[in-house]
């Protein structure tokens, strides 16, 4: 039967959080548009095959996106294309990625156009980074960008802000130094990543002649504006409805290449789409957070269960490939060692569970310290990812109500009688079979015993169990 529960179990669970995984990206649909005027052209041209090579970015920034960006940029050199396009929709990523894919901008030597697209898409957070890089930088109407600021779970940047809300009201202002002594180590890592964030996009944006003030804003302030009031703050080139417009808009626009300015002629250019290859959508899954924590947490179910129920089988071999496949995700995405001790601490508590007593306690206890695991294990400055909160309830509210059930049964396993021995024979009615003045038998339960009473009965009389002594003489009383 516990097999069957396990079973049951880890589908539900696994089937729930792919469930709250997939709703937590949601869904955008939309479309609208403005433009900008052209450049000068004073630049040497191209020759050109008339295409464009298409990419698109529709999730986190991860290791696997900066090796299709890559491989986006030489399929285009190869080709000649006259400039690569990057669709774009994310809610950021991790930052060490982000840098590699700027670098890579940066020094194209093709012309880049990031296109946040369609209407209610976002360039969040690294997506702010990219965005900036490009040298032709557009949105469709309905879209946003900005909230580029790191964010650490010491909540450093509030925290300052706390402080220097209180010194104004008491009128203090605290020492630096003995500030300094007051700050946790996270605090001024988070500093650092904030002071190293803005610095990198103020060049970025110098760079393409873009608005510094507000780039700057975006990380320290998490600063975020429309498609058109980023087109009013000059943070982006051109608001276009479609592809073909886009196209048209940009036509005959300058653009400065590492060694050599560049005119684009793309007006009427065929489109050819670059697909992730397998082994980077296979990363780019393994770098998505919520898939990350279902492996885990699934697999450490399963191996729990196949050590408590050795032969199973089942549960040991998918919680292994579960367990092993979270790893690599742990390899790829920056991880917290603490939210990683709660939801070891979590699982020891359910285990503990089937152990001891505790009336529901431990598992109880569990599933806060699994809940919250869950919430900071992957909270660092690195990254902006995080689980999922529905994820996370729908891994682990089953779980805890799979181990308060367990809790449950033992509970009135405790509370049933004896099923075997002789203690089963306590309160069983039989008949003496001889007279009973201090010792004679009875007929019980279809055998025959020695008995003894305090009070002498009769034979043929009726006659209760009390209890048995020396495993073979009974004590019993007349009914």
């Amino acid at each position: 039967m516990l097999k069957r529960y396990t079973v049951i179990l880890i589908a539900i669970s696994f089937l729930c959080g792919v469930y709250a995984s997939v709703a937590a990206k949601g869904e955008k649909t939309g479309d609208k548009a403005l433009g900008r005027h052209n450049t000068d052209s004073g630049a040497t041209e191209r020759s050109s095959n008339g295409h464009v090579v298409e990419i698109e970015i529709n999730g986190t920034i991860n290791p696997a996106t900066t090796d299709y960006i890559k491989d986006g940029i030489e399929l285009a050199v190869q080709q000649s294309a006259d400039a690569l396009l990057i669709l774009m929709d994310t809610p950021g990523g991790l930052l060490s990625s982000t840098k590699d894919i700027v670098k890579l901008l940066l020094n194209s030597p093709v012309p880049i156009i990031v296109y946040v697209s369609p209407s209610g898409a976002t360039a969040t957070s690294a997506g702010v980074f990219i965005t900036l890089s490009a040298h032709v930088a557009a949105m469709a109407d309905g879209t946003s960008i900005g909230a580029a600021h790191p964010v650490s779970i010491g909540g450093g940047r509030e925290r300052d802000k706390q402080d220097k809300e209180q010194d104004k009201n008491t009128g203090k202002k605290e020492d630096d130094k003995t500030s300094k002594t007051h700050r946790s180590q996270e605090e001024i890592m988070g500093e650092k990543i904030e002071n190293f964030a803005s610095s990198f996009i103020e060049s970025i944006a110098e760079k393409r002649k873009r608005n510094t003030k507000w780039a700057i804003e975006a990380v320290r302030n998490s600063a975020s504006i429309t498609s058109k009031e980023a087109l009013e703050k000059n943070v982006i080139d051109i608001i276009s409805r479609n592809r073909t417009e886009l196209f048209e808009s940009i036509d005959g626009w300058e653009v400065e290449l590492p060694d050599t300015k560049h005119k684009l002629v793309i007006k009427g250019a065929v489109v050819k789409r670059l697909d992730m290859n397998i082994r980077q959508k296979m990363i780019n899954i393994l770098s998505t957070p919520n898939i990350a924590f279902l492996l885990l947490s699934l697999g450490s179910l399963g191996l729990t269960m196949e050590i408590f129920k050795p032969g199973m089988i089942f549960p040991g071999v998918v919680g292994a490939i579960c367990f092993l496949t979270g790893a690599v995700s742990l390899q790829i995405l920056p991880f917290n060692y603490a939210g990683l001790a709660l939801l070891v601490f979590a699982i020891a508590l359910f285990v503990s569970e089937l152990y001891v007593t505790s009336y529901g306690l431990l598992a109880v206890a569990g599933l806060v310290s699994f809940i919250i695991g869950g919430l900071l294990l992957f909270d660092t400055p690195e990254s902006n990812l995080r689980v999922s909160l529905d994820v996370i309830l729908s891994v682990g509210v089953p779980l805890g109500l799979f181990f308060l059930l367990i809790a449950y049964f033992v509970f009135r396993a405790q509370q049933l009688a004896p099923a075997m021995g002789q203690e089963t024979l306590i309160g069983k009615h039989g008949k003496a079979m001889t007279d009973i003045v201090g010792e004679g038998k009875v007929f019980v339960f279809g055998e025959y015993w020695n008995a003894t009473s305090e009070d002498a009965i009769s034979k043929g009389s009726k006659i209760e169990v009390l209890g048995v002594e020396d495993g073979m003489i009974m004590t019993v009383k007349k009914l």
